[in-house]
């Protein structure tokens, strides 16, 4: 579609929004463009997006390493663990 449903406005390049009155062109640009932000959501780009473009950015650093933390699966925090208690053994006796 290469003119806005409700305006008539014509579509600039792969929007899938009308820049104007935001009404989406077709509907299954309304699935891709929800199937993207989700993507986008879960990303590390979206991640560093969202905490640059906050006001309180450290907060927002705090919140997306919690939720990293709260997703990650419990026998890759074993792994984790396990790491980086070697590390710390293998260290200390050096100090």
């Amino acid at each position: 579609m290469k003119n806005c449903p409700q305006c008539g406005q014509p579509r600039q390049s792969e929007e899938y929004k009308c820049p104007t009155c935001d009404v989406f062109y077709p509907q299954l640009d309304e699935i891709l463009f929800a199937e993207q932000e989700r993507l986008e959501r879960n990303t590390y780009n979206g991640a560093i997006k969202r905490i640059r473009a906050a006001e309180d950015s450290k907060q927002t650093l705090r919140n997306e390493l919690k939720t990293v933390w709260r997703n990650t699966p419990l026998k890759t925090k074993i792994v984790f663990g396990t790491i980086v208690s070697f590390v710390f053994v293998l260290v200390v006796p050096i100090f």
